[in-house]
Order: structure tokens, then C-alpha cells, then sequence
């Protein structure tokens, strides 16, 4: 099985665990032929269709470019806001419309108004891939199109529905597996909680359609909002890329 399409759930800065799937992929040349995804999984799979190598995109995540594109927004309708003007995302997406890329790419994102998933094959790439990753409350609803837009991860955390059209076997990584742990009892332990619960409902169907499902337990040890230990999760998604392709 030497070509495939891929299905990248969100979760944040855990998506270094995608970043180690790929960087496998591509030492064992094994080509991604199309690439669904949602939220952090939308913005790696854009760069990686771009052009962007896995150990590339690492950097950018690790460096204070990155880090400075955040900023709080107490009195904005969020927590954080987004510089979108930084060149670092112009680094990390290189190609600016989802048709040019040089990988079939589907991003997923929500009308917060409607309802409706909304499923991107082509348009402005930063605008949309940063609209798929509008975690509420973290960052506020994306206006782009006429519709008020919000992450894709909302009513399908790692959208399989777009790669059915493809005759490759489904790969689906999923960086929000949930397990019994014991919690602290703080707005942020109970908050990343509830995600995962409802992240693990919706994926489990999708995981279900996948020929290879890739995740991890160990994930919980990693928060999806730092960005301290990217090295650690690149590293835990290359070993289990591997171990499930011997």
C-alpha cells in the first residue's frame, strides 16, 4: 500500500502527532493521494500540500514567529485572537488557493448561524484553513463567504465523508482519543474534558471507515494548548506510524 488518502481529526498543538505521521509516510514513500480534515489537521494538511516538509512545519510551530501570532482577546468576543498579517503564516502556507495545492485537500468548518458543516475544496487557504480551527471560546466565529464560521471539529472531528470519492485505502489520525482519567477540577481540565467527549462520540464512526486508524492513550499526557512538548509528539506519532505499518 504505497498510496493512501488521510483523514486529520483537530487537537490543537497536538498536532505534532500528525506532523510524525507524515514525516513516516515520507521516509517509506508512501504517498498521500488526498487529504480530508478539520481545524489544526487542516492547517498541516495545507502546508504538507503545499510543499511544506513535516520537519519543516515543526519549526514554524516551535518558533516565537509562531507563538507571536497569539495574543489575548478578553474584550473581543474570545480569548485569543489571530495576527493573520504574519509572515510566518505565509511560511507555513505558501499556496494561496486550496485548488493549487499539489494535494486534493477537503476543509471542514461550521456555520455557527445555520448549522451546516461546510466542506471547502477551494478558496483563499489561510482564510479557510484558519475559519476550519475557530475553536469557540478560544477564538471567535470567521465571516467568509457571507457565513459566520467556526472549527469543523464541532459535528465532525475527523470528516472521512470527502475521501470516499478517492480509490485509495483510508488513513485516519485522531489526536482526541478519549480514556478514564482522573481530572482537576478547573475551568480549562473541565473544558479540554468536555472536547474530547464529545470529539470521541462523533470520530468514532469515522474511525470506523478507516482501513488504518493511528492514535495514541499516551495523548492525554500532552494538553492541546501548549506548545512545550511538540519534539515529544512528533516523535510518539512517527513510532506509532511504524509500528502499525511492520
Amino acid at each position: 500500500m504505497n498510496e493512501i488518502s488521510l483523514a486529520l481529526s483537530g487537537g490543537a498543538a497536538r498536532g505534532a502527532y500528525h506532523l510524525g505521521v507524515l514525516h513516516f509516510l515520507d521516509e517509506q514513500n508512501i504517498k498521500v493521494k488526498a487529504i480530508s480534515a478539520t481545524s489544526i489537521g487542516a492547517i498541516i494538511g495545507a502546508s504538507y500540500a503545499s510543499g511544506v516538509t513535516p520537519k519543516e512545519q515543526l519549526e514554524i510551530f516551535k518558533s516565537k514567529e509562531f507563538k507571536d501570532i497569539f495574543s489575548l482577546n478578553l474584550f473581543g468576543g474570545s480569548l485569543l485572537k489571530v495576527n493573520h498579517k504574519a509572515k510566518i503564516l505565509e511560511r507555513l502556507l505558501p499556496v494561496k488557493n486550496i485548488e493549487d495545492l499539489n494535494i486534493p485537500l477537503h476543509v471542514t468548518a461550521v456555520d455557527i448561524q445555520s448549522g451546516e458543516e461546510i466542506c471547502f475544496r477551494s478558496g483563499n487557504t489561510e482564510q479557510i484553513c484558519l475559519t476550519s480551527s475557530a475553536l469557540v471560546p478560544i477564538f471567535a466565529p470567521v465571516e467568509y463567504d457571507g457565513k459566520r464560521l467556526v472549527d469543523g471539529a464541532v459535528i465532525n472531528h475527523m470528516p472521512i465523508e470527502p475521501l470516499k470519492q478517492y480509490p485509495y485505502k483510508i488513513v485516519g489520525v485522531n489526536l482526541l482519543p478519549i480514556y478514564p482519567q482522573k481530572i482537576t477540577n478547573s475551568i480549562f481540565s473541565n473544558f479540554k474534558r468536555t472536547v474530547s467527549i464529545r470529539a470521541y462520540k462523533i470520530s468514532t464512526a469515522s474511525q470506523n471507515l478507516c482501513d488504518i486508524y493511528i492514535s495514541s492513550p499516551k495523548l492525554k499526557n500532552y494538553s492541546i494548548f501548549s506548545l512545550k512538548h511538540l519534539d515529544e509528539i512528533f516523535k510518539l506519532g512517527y513510532e506509532d506510524a511504524s509500528v502499525l505499518w511492520k
